[in-house]
């Protein structure tokens, strides 16, 4: 013989919610859910340069921004070098501004809407071979300056900081992507 138990209302109420609630919280944070803060952006610009005074300027090819989380940012371009067949790549790490919201991304892919605002806090070089591969390792120096990263065009200006102000290096990246 089955022992019968009696809930009052509430409870046997509650109990037909249970089932339900993966169903309720699903719909509540599903939006939240496909709205990822970290993924990757590249494009091809129509006009890139890379310039270091006193050294001079380089045509870039390609412009990757690598958003790790809602405020740090990592710009990417890479250039011909000087030496035939070599690669030059220049990264600027920079954190989002106050007034700046980070790119749109879903499943690794970000898409670059709005402008953005750059306050940058390194920079790095490295030199490929024309197979892709390493010739140096990564030189990584702090560096004050900002990016404004818009859906058109980009534009950064670093100074590398040096022992004394004589030894300060500016760098400037410009693109024209549409």
């Amino acid at each position: 013989m089955a022992l019968r138990v009696a809930f009052p209302k509430q409870c046997r109420l509650a109990w037909l919610l249970v089932p339900a609630l993966p169903l309720v919280l699903l719909a509540v944070f599903a939006p939240l859910a496909h709205a990822e803060v970290f993924g990757r952006w590249k494009e091809r610009p129509r006009r890139c340069t890379i310039e270091q005074s006193p050294a001079g300027e380089l045509r870039c090819q390609s412009i990757q921004i690598d958003q790790r989380n809602a405020q740090v940012l990592r710009l990417s371009a890479q250039a011909q070098a000087a030496e035939r067949g070599e690669q030059i790549q220049l990264t600027l790490v920079g954190a989002l501004a106050e007034a700046s919201e980070p790119m749109a991304c879903r499943s690794g892919g970000c898409s670059l809407r709005q402008p953005m605002q750059l306050q940058l806090i390194s920079l790095s070089l490295t030199r490929f071979d024309a197979r892709g591969l390493a010739l140096t390792l990564p030189g990584t120096w702090p560096v004050s300056g900002s990016c404004r990263i818009e859906p058109a065009a980009i534009h950064c200006d670093a100074i590398a900081d040096g022992t004394a102000l004589a030894d300060a290096i500016h760098w400037s990246l410009k693109a024209e992507l549409r």
